[in-house]
């Protein structure tokens, strides 16, 4: 897809009134000329996420998200930013020029896959709702044996395709889908020789998947015959789909996750669907055994806390220990919650009750004692092998949690529970060369920014061309970006210099574009929404500069005096007489 110009983003902006756009997603409370809501990007009590209409832009003092209407929809709609620009341009009326016809062409393509697979969607779920057919019969026979009610077909849109060669195939025809759209989407298969196809999906009950923005990307289908070869089988990866980047049911439970904070984590279908009719929403199914990263980062989005919950047989568990590792590996913070080796949420409910479910959730093992655990009923814990195998797979787990408190931590209840001394698991570490020195892009690293301490001066001197762009004018004659201490500062005026040469709008709601990390978005969002009475800005700015030079200065002279006892030490008598004359230039200054 093309890159959308600047003006056409600028003319999206302008146009989207960020009140009435996040007002559309969450209550906002007048609060003098700004709104003030409870912020739906983490949970609070009280209300610290702030809207201000007439820069266009929002900040949390809480979690110190902050951006501008984009922003705000790229985050909360989980989308890129050209997706976030193109939904925005078609509420506005803004029309995106295409400037890569190759692009609109693919980008079309998905369009209409996606429209195919929602006829299909409504095709499955009226077969089962309406069918008069016997096989119908059995379908619905066989859901309520699983005690599926009505309103969860309904919900959850579960349908039924006939035991026919084409009965989908005609429908999409009928609606008017092209060959090319059918077989793009994976809901048919071609047939020998290139003459047509038949669909992929007969004779089995269809559960629809739905990414998290509710679009229909691919279907699940039960067999209900006894002789069909395998019980379940799956959309293939299409234009839309990739298998191990969706969940099961993300787009019904991502409000519950984020108003639970917690994200639990299931197998298959049914295992979702159970807990779902018990009145636990806050689940997601996996759609296969393992999880991957792009999952991980993808439910990141919503919570950082995940209760792992699959099968206690042992493809179940192997499933689980791979999981472990790369949800550390994405700093989330897991549990394991357990249930008796043939049983899974679907039977457990059943038998034993939503409030039982919402006992063991409670009761989960943390990630450590649970892989512990199981690899200690792997191992004889009583051999010295055994003791080593579980020190040789424990290890690299460990190693991949965040803290360090957390790691040692660890390591001494390793050893402590194997009866070895502390000392020989720490050499074994070394020994396996699993000790991190650092860890960027961990939970600490990532949040530094909502902590940092900005230098005053150089914060207000920012405040000040973001109020009036004749500021800029004067600072960009005085001040250089590399006049400036501070990183995130340094950045934001050098992106500022440059739009006002290329005579292009500085405000922030613009000027936060410009910017891909939430910590520099965060940073200017704060700086804009600090309340400064510009009484004297003449003054201010001049104060500003004076103090900026005059720390740049002081900071030059230090590096030239250091610079200097090195060249004496070296004997360099050329370099001396060199630096001392720069030293004697800044002094007179």
């Amino acid at each position: 897809m093309g890159l959308i110009p600047e003006d056409v983003i600028g003319q999206v902006i302008d146009r989207t009134n960020i009140v009435e756009l996040i007002g559309s997603y969450i209550p906002l409370k007048k609060a003098g000329a700004n709104y003030k809501a409870l912020c739906p990007f983490h949970n609070e009590k009280t209300p610290s996420f702030v809207v201000t209409p007439g820069k266009q832009i929002f900040h949390c003092f809480g979690c110190h998200e902050g951006g501008n209407v984009l922003s705000f929809v790229m985050k909360h709609e989980r989308l890129d930013f050209a997706e976030a620009v193109r939904m925005l341009a078609a509420k506005a009326g803004v029309v995106i020029p295409e400037t890569d016809p190759g692009a609109r062409v693919k980008d079309d393509l998905r369009q209409m896959v996606f429209k195919a697979n929602e006829v299909a969607v409504e095709y499955y779920h009226r077969n089962l709702v309406t069918g008069k057919e016997p096989e119908v019969g059995i379908a619905r026979d066989y859901l309520k044996s699983r005690t599926v009610s009505l309103d969860c077909v309904k919900r959850f849109k579960i349908g039924y395709a006939y035991d026919a060669w084409d009965g989908l195939a005609k429908e999409l025809k009928q609606k008017g889908f092209s060959d090319e759209v059918i077989l793009k989407s994976g809901l048919v298969v071609p047939r020998d020789k290139g003459q047509g196809f038949y669909d992929r999906f007969r004779g089995r009950v269809i559960f629809s998947i739905f990414d998290y923005r509710n679009r229909a990307l691919a279907f699940g289908a039960r067999a209900l015959k006894k002789d069909d070869k395998a019980k379940y089988i799956n959309s293939p990866e299409s234009i839309l789909y990739t298998k191990g980047r969706h969940f099961y049911g993300l787009n019904w439970a991502k409000d519950a996750i984020t108003r639970e904070d917690a994200v639990i984590i299931v197998e298959g279908y049914m295992d979702l669907i159970r807990p779902v009719e018990a009145g636990i929403e806050n689940v997601v199914a996996s759609l296969g055994t393992a999880l991957t990263a792009d999952q991980v980062r993808l439910i990141r989005r919503y919570t950082r806390n995940v209760i792992m919950l699959f099968d206690m047989d042992t493809a179940g568990q192997a499933a689980t220990l791979r999981s472990l590792d790369i949800l550390l590996e994405e700093d989330m913070n897991v549990r394991v919650a357990a249930l008796a080796d043939d049983e899974d949420p679907d039977s457990f409910i059943l038998k034993d009750g939503a409030d039982a479910f919402r006992d063991r959730i409670k009761q989960a093992h943390s990630l450590f004692d649970f892989k512990l655990g199981r690899l200690m009923a792997a191992h004889n814990a009583h051999t010295i092998e055994g003791r080593a195998m579980i020190c040789q797979e424990m290890l690299p787990t460990i190693d991949k949690i965040p803290s360090e408190v957390v790691r040692d931590g660890y390591v001494r209840e390793l050893a402590g529970r194997l009866q070895i001394p502390e000392e020989a698991v720490i050499k074994e570490r070394r020994r396996l060369g699993n000790i991190v020195q650092s860890r960027p892009g961990g939970g600490e690293a990532k949040k530094a920014y909502e902590r940092k301490e900005l230098s005053p001066e150089e914060s207000l001197l920012l405040k000040l061309m973001l109020v009036d762009p004749k500021w800029v004018a004067e600072s960009r004659v005085v001040i250089l970006p590399e006049d400036l201490k501070d990183d995130a500062i340094r950045l934001i005026v050098a992106k500022v210099y440059e739009l006002f040469d290329r005579e292009k709008q500085v405000g922030v709601a613009a000027l936060i574009n410009s910017f891909g990390d939430d910590a520099t978005r965060s940073i200017l969002t704060r700086l804009a929404q600090d309340d400064v009475v510009f009484n004297d800005q003449k003054r201010m700015f001049a104060d500003c500069v004076k103090s900026i030079k005059g720390t740049r200065q002081k900071a030059e002279r230090q590096r030239l005096r250091d610079a200097m006892k090195l060249a004496e030490k070296a004997g360099d008598w050329d370099m001396v007489r060199s630096l001392q004359e720069q030293f004697n230039t800044i002094i007179k200054g």
